[in-house]
């Protein structure tokens, strides 16, 4: 299966997954997967509650305005099919650091390599297209699955952290250690997969 061609909502493609800008029509799927305990257990927060009438009006407003400390971004699969989010949100006041989320919301999904492929197209796009020297993020400390695809992206642990009683790991990675190890061919991506097709939702765990 071959990625589709970059385009005004695409910015990032590869063989399995492709990165693009949010739509209207993502808003139930976002509201499905926020809503499900075991996908926010992942996320390590309550679950929604909003009915879905209030969470489309906030999400429509927000595609419509925007705002101004964090980019959002819809994950599909390569058939276009939407399976999760990525974010980039706590911009430094100098902007050249910020912090990043991954939500795989579909638990087919996971368990693939999806959420390392996208991982790396997004690190590749900021590198590129934003002036941010490095990004880090916050894994729960018992969500072994993420922490090594983080680990396998270029992240390494920096700190301990202790949020509404939960153990988080701070994870960071730096821009020019990264292309570097691009250059090396450290992120070399898996060839495409065939498309699952069962139902369900689960955990963002890449």
């Amino acid at each position: 299966m071959t990625a589709p061609p970059l385009g005004p909502l695409i910015l990032a493609a590869g063989p399995n997954v492709r990165i693009r800008l949010r739509v209207p029509a993502d808003g139930p799927d976002e509201f499905r997967w926020r809503s499900d305990p075991e996908t926010a257990r992942f996320d390590g927060r309550a679950p929604n509650k909003e009915p879905l009438e209030r969470f489309l009006d906030a999400f429509a407003y927000e595609l419509a305005y925007g705002r101004n400390d964090r980019e959002q971004f819809a994950l599909d699969a390569a058939d276009g099919r939407h399976i999760g989010t990525l974010m980039l949100y706590n911009f430094a006041a100098g902007g050249d650091s910020a912090e990043l989320g991954i939500s795989l919301g579909e638990e087919q999904e996971r368990g693939h390599g999806f959420g390392r492929e996208a991982l790396i197209l997004l690190l590749r796009w900021v590198w590129h297209n934003r002036p941010l020297r490095s990004v880090s993020l916050h894994a729960l400390e018992w969500n072994e699955r993420a922490i090594r695809a983080f680990r396998a992206v270029g992240f390494h642990e920096s700190a301990r952290v202790i949020r509404d009683g939960q153990v988080l790991l701070r994870m960071e990675v730096r821009r020019e250690w990264w292309l570097l190890w691009e250059m090396e061919g450290r992120f070399g991506l898996a060839g495409a997969k065939e498309p699952h097709h069962t139902q369900g939702t689960g955990s963002p765990d890449p």
